[in-house]
């Protein structure tokens, strides 16, 4: 260890030994900038000068350490990466009952919105309980994958968040909690599992050919007339508000109406998978009335989801019939958005131009 960095650690260590957590997390803050964040640089010294800290002083540091991520993230992002590190080794090794001063305040924060704008503080608790084999609450897991899908984030939370066993869908909204209600019923629910991730990772309205080849054989296992059954009755509650009002992202208040991106994303795969069942007048109906609960106008945000709507009106011109038909004219005549109404224009023409083939 060089002369200079024993030297720093001696400052740290005379702080340690006041329990003078005021200077103390100042000099962190400052050996963060000097090292760029890479705490291994003096050989792990300092980290393990304050893993050794009673452990009731070592959680009151993160707890200060971890309050001080939001105001960096304004004013000196760069900054955020290493002090999150530092949040995850200070955890290193605490039980969740030691860490629960740490720990439980972030949990009700993030239960209880729609998705953060600061996600560094989620992402260090994540890195941390993931690294001690700790389960996450549902509610934490469905905010920390809606943030990662809309809010400035860091990348490391979109990983960490997939390694915890959440549910299919997220909870709250009444359409995935029928959902949710559902899957609990039946003997294959590893399967139907496998076919809503799969559904979640749709882009777009219009799914490639290699995405709805493996959806296909994802379909087969749970067998395409149950999930059209399923989808009669999930796809009409996807208009109703939220059970539990979490805050939304977007403005003050509580986010009755806001889509749930990481939902809205499995009701898109969902659509373009229902495409693929046989035509039945009641999948028909489910893929309108999703249609327009997805261009219901969510104050200061507009149409809540016009993917989604576009992928019901591209799922109904798949289905064929001539239920799809009734309900796409008949949507045409109710729905005013420009990029919807195109896309049913096309599905129209593409109709007509099928019925004027030989042997149509």
């Amino acid at each position: 260890m060089s002369q200079q960095s024993t030297d720093r650690l001696s400052a740290v260590r005379q702080f340690v030994a006041a329990e003078n957590l005021d200077r103390l997390v100042g000099r962190l803050h400052q050996e963060n900038a000097a090292c760029r964040g890479d705490w291994t640089l003096d050989g792990g010294g300092l980290v393990r000068l304050l893993q050794g800290m009673p452990v009731e002083s070592r959680v009151r540091l993160l707890v200060r350490l971890s309050g001080a991520l939001e105001e960096k993230a304004v004013h000196a992002p760069l900054e955020c990466r290493g002090l999150a590190a530092l949040n995850v080794l200070l955890a290193q090794g605490l039980s969740a009952e030691e860490l629960a001063p740490w720990r439980e305040p972030l949990l009700a924060e993030a239960a209880g919105r729609m998705a953060v704008w600061e996600g560094w503080r989620l992402t260090a608790l994540l890195e941390a309980d993931h690294q001690a084999g700790r389960a996450l609450p549902a509610a934490v897991v469905a905010t920390a994958r809606r943030s990662a899908l809309i809010a400035t984030v860091p990348a490391e939370l979109s990983s960490f968040v997939g390694e915890f066993a959440g549910p299919p869908v997220n909870p709250g909204e009444p359409w995935a909690d029928r959902v949710l209600a559902d899957l609990a019923e039946v003997r294959d629910a590893a399967a139907w599992r496998r076919l809503i991730e799969h559904a979640v990772t749709v882009t777009g309205a219009k799914p490639t050919v290699k995405w709805l080849r493996a959806g296909q054989s994802l379909l087969d296992e749970v067998g395409p007339d149950r999930l059209a059954g399923f989808a009669a009755g999930w796809f009409p509650l996807a208009g109703q508000p939220r059970r539990d009002a979490v805050v939304s992202f977007h403005r003050a208040g509580p986010a009755l109406y806001d889509a749930d991106p990481y939902n809205w994303c499995a009701l898109q795969g969902l659509s373009a998978l229902l495409g693929l069942t046989p035509a039945r007048p009641e999948s028909s109906r489910a893929l309108g009335s999703l249609a327009e609960a997805a261009l219901f106008p969510v104050r200061g945000l507009g149409p809540r989801s016009p993917l989604t709507a576009t992928a019901a009106v591209r799922a109904l011109g798949a289905l064929g019939g001539p239920d799809a038909r009734d309900e796409l004219e008949r949507l045409a005549g109710v729905l005013a958005y420009k990029s919807t109404l195109k896309a049913i224009a096309a599905a129209l023409a593409d109709w007509e131009g099928r019925a004027g083939e030989p042997g149509e």
